[in-house]
């Protein structure tokens, strides 16, 4: 029996609450981020609209590209030489992009769009005033991470306030009395700071000025790209010659690269070339459909020990690129089918006003990080992706259809 109106409404609103929640708490706790996410599940279910929302999520085409990339991934499971376990875990990496299909039947009403921006805005403000200090003092809050990072990791911290950054340019835009715009702003400082200064993920340094750039095209106009990107690059210099930590990470990562062939320990990008080199040696010889779904570890570690016996010869499960290792397990068709979900999700966001953008700039900067790491199926990046994804992409319903569904 279907639970009342007001019941499923009030469910549905916990539901989109938990989502704001996990987002916040997806780059600090897995383990809040992960109760998060079943309550609200569990919650979606007692709605009683769990079928009519998923009706409004095949409805949007986002839904159906989700879906066809989906069963892509499932048709990759049958010609994989992996046992099922493997398989059943590769596919359970890609459950983020569920979430998306979810949130997009649920969280269609602009007043919630708004809350989730602003509570992530407002968190990540909090965020970033915590870290300074502790960048400051040289305090080391978590075991193996540097100064002034009490996030997952270097990675995923620059990554959060990357997201917290982009929400910031789209609010300067709001109707903000005074005050609000200098909170604005000062939040932008704030984020700009951690993500340069703070912060050693080289892959924020990156995504950054992509996305932003992308972001103020979608305010101000594409017709204005040049001086966008002019400005762009006058900021980034400013940033590179200010600070001591990006000068840093750049100059380790052009000294890793050029002796990497004679180095006789690991690398972080000395192992990165090493990946990339390999893995497009294995895609040439199974270029159109891959090795199939959870295939990388197997076929690429037998290819790396057979060809090396040093650090080169490692063995991984993921190339540290998300599109190589797509091609590599399901083909230039699943690559192709991914770039589509990637182009229909930048395509709906940009169509969906007014925070629609907002998760399509943060598409964009995932999209320039994952170059370099798999942050579509990472658990924090992912997870804070499908969340925005699924939240600001989600077109407002339309009452005709809902009640012709009833």
């Amino acid at each position: 029996m279907f639970a009342s109106p007001l019941t499923s409404e009030t469910s549905l609103n916990i539901c989109r609450s938990m989502t704001i929640v996990a987002a916040i708490a997806a780059p600090i706790s897995t383990a809040i981020a992960s109760i998060a996410s079943v309550a609200l599940l569990v919650f979606w279910l007692l709605s009683g609209q769990a079928v009519q929302t998923l009706k409004l999520s095949w409805r949007q085409p986002l839904g159906k590209m989700i879906l066809l990339f989906i069963a892509w991934l499932i048709i990759g499971t049958l010609y994989a030489d992996t046992d099922w376990h493997s398989k059943l875990e590769t596919l359970s990496s890609w459950k983020k992009l569920l979430y998306v299909f979810l949130l997009i039947g649920i969280f269609q009403q602009q007043a919630w769009q708004k809350r989730f921006v602003y509570s992530y805005f407002i968190a990540m403000v909090g965020a970033g005033i915590i870290a300074i200090p502790l960048w400051a003092f040289d305090l080391v809050v978590r075991q193996d991470r540097e100064v002034g990072i009490f996030m997952t990791n270097h990675a995923t911290q620059s990554t959060a306030f990357v997201a917290a950054l982009l929400c910031a340019i789209f609010l300067v835009q709001e109707p903000l009395n005074t005050r609000q715009k200098y909170a604005v702003w000062a939040g932008i400082a704030i984020f700009l700071f951690n993500i340069f200064f703070v912060s050693t993920g080289r892959s924020g340094y990156l995504a950054v000025p992509i996305a932003a750039v992308f972001a103020l095209g979608s305010i101000y106009g594409y017709s204005k790209l040049p001086q966008i990107i002019g400005i762009a690059a006058i900021v980034l210099v400013a940033f590179g010659l200010s600070s001591s930590t990006l000068q840093e990470r750049f100059r380790l990562a052009w000294d890793e690269q050029a002796s990497y062939q004679s180095s006789q320990d690991l690398t972080s990008v000395g192992i990165r070339v090493v990946f990339y080199q390999n893995t497009l040696e294995l895609i040439e010889k199974a270029p159109w459909f891959g090795y199939g779904t959870s295939s990388f570890k197997p076929t690429y570690s037998n290819y790396a020990s057979a060809k090396s016996q040093g650090w080169q010869g490692t063995s991984t499960s993921d190339p540290h690129n998300q599109y190589l290792f797509i091609w590599l397990e399901n083909g230039l068709v699943g690559l192709l089918l991914f770039f589509a979900y990637i182009y229909v999700a930048l395509r709906q966001g940009m169509n969906n006003l007014p925070y629609g953008p907002i998760a399509a700039s943060f598409l964009v900067a995932i999209c320039a990080s994952s170059l370099f790491n798999s942050h579509f199926k990472t658990f924090a990046e992912g997870y804070l992706l499908a969340f925005f994804l699924g939240a600001l992409l989600s077109r407002p319903a339309d009452s005709s259809l809902r009640q012709a569904d009833a």
